[in-house]
């Protein structure tokens, strides 16, 4: 037979142990929420594991390196106002990333668009700023498409970038101040060749 006071140890019990895994807003812990859906891809400064920088640009080569996912074409729209056709992968109906064209008939850029994907040091889609521990000096706003967007270069890995989001944020010209950006949530993971 349970007792009451071994019922109310178990609460305070549980209690402090609910309060323990809490933390309070605002402050600089490294807290960052559990990831929703499990990692499908690390992107790093070295890629996207199983798309090599030498792979050809074609939904056959893309599809045999990346078996499970469904490549189709897609036109996007990049930074710089233009409309470029794209690879899209998708796994279960969603899109995951968006494979560009690069030099010499080869893969280019490739955009990492769901929050199964994983950053250099464990960034997600859809963590803030803050979140995300990322630093404004390693930041500068987007422009044409993607203006008012700061666009961040990941610690550590200069040929990926990320690109957040603020929405109702009217572009002043430059980077919001500490607390809005603060609130920017991360929309997409960029990777790009090393250059040389």
């Amino acid at each position: 037979m349970i007792h009451i006071r071994d019922l109310l140890r178990l609460s305070g019990v549980l209690m402090s142990a609910a309060l323990a895994g809490c933390s309070v807003l605002g402050s600089d812990s490294d807290f960052a929420p559990p990831p929703s859906r499990a990692a499908t891809f690390r992107i790093t400064a070295a890629g996207v594991p199983g798309l090599p920088p030498d792979t050809a640009f074609s939904k056959k080569a893309i599809e045999a390196l990346e078996p499970g996912y469904a490549v189709s074409s897609v036109t996007m729209a990049t930074e710089q106002n233009e409309s470029v056709a794209a690879l899209a992968l998708f796994r279960d109906g969603l899109q995951v990333l968006q494979v560009l064209p690069g030099a010499g008939g080869r893969i280019g850029a490739v955009h990492g668009v769901s929050e199964s994907l994983v950053g250099p040091n464990g960034e997600r889609i859809g963590m803030t700023f803050r979140e995300a521990r990322m630093d404004r000096l390693s930041c500068r706003e987007g422009q044409g498409n993607w203006l008012a967007m700061p666009i961040c270069t990941a610690r550590g890995a200069p040929n990926v970038t990320f690109v957040f989001a603020i929405p109702g944020y009217i572009s002043a010209g430059d980077l919001p101040d500490d607390a809005t950006l603060a609130s920017a949530t991360l929309q997409r993971i960029i990777w790009v060749p090393p250059v040389g």
